[in-house]
């Protein structure tokens, strides 16, 4: 199956075209992270005996997280199969095969009999979803030059929130009416069953309507014709060491670990940790699990896109002044979500809840600060005949130090918090605030990791604009002049630094 281009984007023209393709691509994303998190908003059925369906079987914090674990496990081990494919194979049909999968999996999974039927559904469904992730933004970026790229991104990155939001919402509300519907006691199926039809549409939607462009058609003479001829597996190894040997891919690819990590971890048991301490603080008018998903999906909604778009906008606005500005606003906003977050986590327990949620918005922001960002990075610093690789090195190591384990970290913490609060558990009430206190103790390992993702975004701004410069000549030629932050011009001697680091895929031949 040869990489395939088109020199019409789309019904219209060119430019509608592209537009439309962005589109598509944010819808689908969208509904990725909206079936992603459909379970954090079903979770309390799930760990109630009598809700799930599961002939008493007991669900505990540890095997509640383990089901985004595990999802999360199989998403980042297939993306280095997915990112091979995508630098060398047609994407759209790639991207086609792995929505379908994951829209079965995630209907199968709305059938299981059992917690470990749906556990393994939940790692099947990670294997259709890697193939999209690793391969969607490299098209957008074959589509639009640099200086429109990072606009396009975030908007397919506000689809991220979106859909996490959307998840919480529709999950809990689908089982709340499915549960008043049909007085079913394990209603929470029928939340898994909303995204696999939209899975449908959005196939149909990529095979007919998704125009693929060359691979780095924007960029330059010099990769327009796509990826290289070389295959196997020595091939991808030297894909996969040229990434490693990038240190501005490296730091930044362990700073959106710290992203991921902490992202993982508020999704699947902020929502949770709210409702435990509203029956506490509140107890005769507490949150119920629909309202307090629907509240923190509408803040990470509102957080998300406004971040977001913050991100980009601040990253243009700074990119006038300085080369560095996209790692700049990364580790400011690591830097300043760390704080707010304590405050959310901390602030709560003094019956001051709607205070809790302005700072989970505040320190929700700072973090989707970002998104696009973080992309922007990675497509300007890796050659475009790698960027699926690199995509899907950036998705296993964040993945797997990140909302892989962040989960099931939480989880672990909270239940061994809990079992050493002797005490609390006297009566029901008790043992609500023993609950409470334990899953504030788990959270705060956030805040560490948040701190520590700063420090790698901040390392970063050292290295961004020679490995950004090497990009550039390679894709433009070595005559190429490019201009620094001090307004004078480099030409190839930055690129004869770097030219080891970039290896053969200077002389590797281009097929279509």
């Amino acid at each position: 199956m040869p990489t395939s281009g088109s020199k019409e984007m789309g019904l219209f023209g060119p430019n509608c075209g592209k537009y439309f393709a962005v589109g598509i691509l944010s819808f689908i994303n969208l509904l990725n992270y909206m079936d992603r998190y459909t379970l954090a908003g079903i979770l309390t059925d799930l760990e109630d005996p009598t809700r799930n369906g599961f002939h008493n079987e007991n669900v505990d914090d540890a095997l509640g997280g383990l089901l985004q674990t595990a999802f999360i496990v199989s998403y980042m081990l297939l993306s280095p199969v997915f990112g091979y494919l995508g630098d060398r194979y047609t994407r759209k049909y790639i991207i086609a095969v792995g929505i379908l999968l994951w829209s079965s999996f995630t209907l199968l999974g709305s059938f299981s009999v059992d917690y470990w039927m749906l556990l393994g559904t939940r790692m099947l469904v990670g294997i259709g979803e890697a193939s999209y992730a690793t391969i969607a933004p490299t098209i957008i970026a074959d589509m639009f030059p640099t200086e429109k790229r990072l606009r396009m991104l975030s908007i397919f990155y506000i689809a991220m929130p979106l859909g996490s939001a959307l998840g919480y919402i529709v999950g809990s509300k689908v089982a709340d009416i499915a549960h008043t519907v049909f007085h079913e006691q394990s209603s929470w199926r029928w939340a898994l069953r909303v995204t696999p039809l939209l899975g449908v549409v959005s196939v149909l939607l990529v095979l007919f309507f998704l125009k693929e462009p060359p691979r780095g058609h924007v960029d330059g003479q010099r990769s327009s014709k796509g990826v290289s001829g070389k295959k196997g597996f020595m091939a991808y190894v030297q894909d996969v060491l040229y990434c490693l040997r990038v240190k501005t891919f490296v730091f930044t690819t362990l700073g959106f670990t710290a992203v991921t990590f902490t992202v993982g971890a508020l999704a699947q048991w902020a929502p949770t940790f709210v409702l435990r301490v509203s029956k506490v603080v509140n107890p005769d008018h507490p949150y119920s699990v629909s309202s307090s998903a629907i509240i923190f999906g509408g803040i990470t909604v509102a957080a998300g896109i406004t971040g977001t778009v913050a991100g980009s906008e601040l990253s243009k606005y700074l990119g006038k002044y300085t080369r560095k500005a996209e790692a700049l606003v990364c580790s400011l906003g690591m830097m300043l979500s760390a704080p707010l977050l304590m405050v959310a986590i901390t602030v709560v327990h003094y019956e001051q809840l709607y205070v809790s949620w302005v700072f989970v918005f505040l320190s929700e922001f700072f973090l989707c600060l970002n998104w696009a960002p973080v992309s922007a990075i990675l497509l300007y610093s890796i050659v475009p005949t790698r960027r699926s690789t690199a995509e899907a090195v950036q998705i296993l190591i964040s993945h797997l130090f990140g909302d892989a384990i962040s989960p099931l970290i939480v989880g672990a913490i909270s239940d061994g918090v809990f079992s050493h609060l002797g005490p609390y558990h006297s009566c029901p009430l008790s043992q609500l605030k023993a609950k409470a206190i334990s899953s504030e103790y788990a959270l705060f390992i956030t805040l560490f990791v948040c701190a520590l993702g700063g420090g790698a975004f901040l390392i970063s701004t050292l290295t961004v604009e020679a490995d950004r410069k090497a990009v550039e000549h390679y894709t433009l030629g070595r005559n190429a002049k490019i201009q620094d932050d001090d307004g004078s011009l480099s030409s190839s001697d930055e690129f004869d630094e770097h030219k080891e680091l970039i290896g053969d895929a200077m002389s590797q031949p281009a097929v279509t």
